[in-house]
């Protein structure tokens, strides 16, 4: 456990710069990035730390998004998160999407090679 630990904290300070995103004030935001519903649906007590506890940040886009929209967690090797950590809706559907493109490219260009290929 320990050296996965130092391995990881040894990956993470190699990164020379990573692009870490600016995060939103959560004063800034009164309505969730992704489903723009108000976050004191989520709380009970309407309290303020309660209100606080309800809301979250992306960790990829730097957005304020409710629990609901942030239950997903991902790893984000280009931002130096290598374990998984929360991630809003909007940025784990464009990651699949983005992977879905890449297997889609990769898979028509077998195809070429292999009628390539065959036509020799």
């Amino acid at each position: 456990h320990q050296m996965d630990s130092y391995a990881l904290a040894l990956h993470q300070a190699c990164l020379h710069e990573p692009p870490v995103p600016d995060w939103e004030s959560f004063d800034m935001r009164e309505l969730c990035a992704c489903c723009n519903s108000d976050f004191t649906w989520a709380y009970v007590l309407q309290s303020e730390p309660q209100k606080m506890l309800s809301r979250h940040h992306c960790f990829s886009c730097g957005r304020v998004v409710c629990e609901g929209c942030s239950r997903k967690r991902l790893s984000h090797e280009r931002l130096g998160f290598q374990m998984p950590v929360r991630t809003c809706d909007s940025c784990a559907f464009a990651q699949f999407e983005a992977a879905q493109d890449a297997l889609s490219a990769f898979a028509a260009e077998e195809a070429a090679a292999r009628n390539a290929a065959g036509g020799r």
